[in-house]
């Protein structure tokens, strides 16, 4: 094996195992949003419970809520925002024509 073909080699290794890395930074970022979408709705809960129950304020505990609901919202959007790829701008686009003169 010549040493160009070699160098070859070892660079498309060194690909895989960076494409592997990446691969698993994503997985452990996605676990990580779906914990904290399970979390956000059960905390608003708990603090709404805690205030109609341990503070006596209904109208309170519907606000808790409703801001419980609301940080839900705005989390879940920014992690589905997130988790859109980048589009490439150099590659053409799915409407291509061609040359027209």
């Amino acid at each position: 094996m010549g040493k160009a073909r070699r160098d070859d080699k070892k660079a498309r290794k060194k690909n895989r195992e960076l494409e592997a890395e990446a691969r698993a930074a994503q997985e452990r970022a996605q676990r990580r949003r779906r914990i904290i979408i399970a979390a956000v709705p059960i905390v608003a809960l708990a603090v709404a419970a805690g205030v109609y129950f341990g503070l006596d304020e209904p109208s309170l505990a519907g606000a808790a809520l409703l801001g419980g609901a609301l940080v839900w919202l705005m989390v879940g959007l920014g992690f589905l925002g997130s988790s859109v790829q980048p589009r490439d701008r150099h590659r053409a686009g799915s409407i291509d024509f061609g040359n027209r003169r």
